[in-house]
């Protein structure tokens, strides 16, 4: 028994010849974070922002708290099952936000954009390796393990941080949809139904209150634009109310509607077939409408405007068509998307571009898409431009 003891202590201290232990991974990161971070630091201030100029202090803000929940971590135990979670960015967390999570409501407050605060993440990950590498490390049997974890580590801390940018941007996505659609556009209401008021009272006449009115539905329809281009943008799709309708007698309503606001123009409405389906009646008014003042903006001020509908059994399609100045190939893509605008021939025979945010055929191509169809496009000298719109009479399958 006392030899026994005897040879475990010897075994304890290292000869004389014997290397230095290095330390693991999880100890350098405490060891040497001062470096690491200083590493983080001239990074950060050279990435590109649109908030104030950030002090030291601001450009480090949690990488050290980020820095220490990486180590703690790398040195606790893991299972298979949190090991492949953490890998996809599902790792556990507490009920308070996490120092990737702090880190990215500063970072969005201070105007990084959410590609610059991946690109630190970047950044943080090869300094690690680098200075560790510097000192020795990555050369042990043990340092692969420690190596795989630390890389799941900065996995989850990205999965956290975008996650928390994502939610924050939507927050604020949901809150200037409401301050347009109850703080601007109520006021808006009160002004058309005034304007219409005092016209019905003879206290003002129909001349007088019509520059009112209208300028007042152009500010309502650029409203509705922007609401609906940021719910698109914030939700990654259209939304839509699908009911059971008849879509020849909705798109009907609004090409009257709109000869009644064009009376110097001619619409012209051709159907066949059948057009039961289920169809957010109001989202396809919009899209009609959309179209046909594109056409009518754009199109020759001399002819009609044809709205054509036929029917499948599973789908319907209607279009648009004008005829004037062909839209270019090169184009013909640009303009679907948001605040791109196309450009007029005037009677002079000059270029002018068009006022108005160019959202409307990008809204035209969100909605078609959330209904399941498509739009698309053709144009000639010859033939005039058409736009087709294919949709399936019901909601597509997830």
């Amino acid at each position: 028994m006392q030899a026994s003891t005897s040879s475990t202590v010897t075994q304890l201290h290292p000869r004389s010849g014997d290397p230095p232990s290095r330390p693991r991974l999880s100890e350098f990161l405490g060891t040497h974070a001062e470096e690491i971070l200083l590493a983080w630091d001239e990074f950060a201030a050279t990435v590109s922002h649109t908030g104030v100029a950030l002090d030291p202090a601001a450009l480090r803000d949690h990488a050290s708290e980020i820095l220490k929940t990486i180590a703690a971590d790398l040195a606790r135990p893991q299972s298979a099952a949190q090991q492949d979670a953490k890998g996809k960015g599902n790792g556990p967390r507490g009920p308070l936000p996490t120092p990737a999570e702090t880190h990215a409501d500063f970072r969005m407050v201070a105007g990084f954009a959410v590609d610059s605060m991946i690109t630190e993440y970047r950044a943080l990950r090869a300094s690690v390796l680098k200075i560790w590498a510097h000192h020795g490390g990555g050369a042990g049997p043990e340092d692969l393990a420690d190596l795989t974890r630390f890389n799941e580590a900065i996995d989850q801390a990205i999965a956290e941080s975008v996650g928390r940018y994502t939610r924050q941007t939507g927050t604020s996505a949901e809150l200037f949809i409401g301050i347009l659609g109850h703080d601007i556009r109520n006021p808006l209401g009160t002004i058309m139904m005034s304007a219409a008021g005092l016209v019905r009272s003879g206290k003002l006449s129909a001349a007088a209150a019509a520059p009112i009115v209208n300028a007042a539905s152009r500010i309502k329809a650029i409203i509705e634009q922007v609401v609906d281009f940021t719910r698109a943008q914030a939700d990654g799709v259209m939304p839509i109310e699908r009911q059971p309708g008849d879509l020849a007698a909705q798109l009907a309503k609004v090409v009257e509607e709109t000869q009644v606001r064009h009376p110097k123009r001619i619409v012209r409405l051709e159907s066949r077939g059948d057009f039961i389906g289920t169809w957010d009646e109001g989202r396809m008014g919009q899209l009609l409408s959309n179209l046909l003042g594109n056409a009518l903006l754009y199109g020759s001020p001399t002819t009609e405007v044809t709205v054509r509908m036929w029917s499948q059994p599973r789908e319907v399609f209607f279009s648009v068509h004008n005829f004037g100045e062909p839209i270019p190939v090169e184009d013909r893509e640009r303009i679907f998307q948001p605040l791109e605008r196309g450009v007029q021939r005037e009677a002079d025979g000059e270029h002018r571009e068009r006022t108005g945010l160019g959202l409307g055929l990008y809204i035209c191509r969100e909605i078609v898409l959330s209904h399941g169809g498509d739009l698309q496009i053709d144009s000639s000298a010859l033939e005039g431009t058409t736009f087709l719109v294919r949709l399936p009479r019901e909601a597509p399958r997830p």
